[in-house]
């Protein structure tokens, strides 16, 4: 069955060096949202996120129970920073305005990072 089943792979995890706090980003290329009678965020990438989340989690590891997921989007001229919390996870949904100059982008990355 090991053979057969595709690995959880996240495209970036980023720890604190002190071992405070654990965010794992899903980045995407298509629009945050879908449009069936009105805007909602994409179930699927939800999903997704949320099973990187689950399967990360181990014994010993205590800021795998607690690590925030992020879906990262790209977009032009719209802004999102969401959140919720699904079972002690917090997860966000933001993006990232490929219109704005490189110092904003930088900064806008950098900014979704806490300190």
């Amino acid at each position: 069955m090991k053979e057969i089943l595709p690995e959880m792979k996240t495209d970036i995890i980023v720890e604190k060096s002190d071992k405070s706090h654990r965010i794992i980003i899903d980045t995407k290329f298509t629009e945050i949202t879908a449009q069936w009678h009105r805007e909602t965020l994409k179930s699927q990438n939800i999903y997704q996120i949320y099973s990187y989340l689950r399967s990360q989690e181990h014994d010993g590891d205590d800021l795998s129970m607690t690590s925030t997921g992020m879906l990262l989007y790209p977009s032009v001229g719209i802004d999102y920073d969401e959140s919720a919390t699904i079972q002690g996870h917090k997860l966000r949904f933001v993006t990232v305005d490929l219109a704005s100059d490189t110092a904003s982008i930088r900064n806008r990355l950098r900014d979704l990072i806490p300190a």
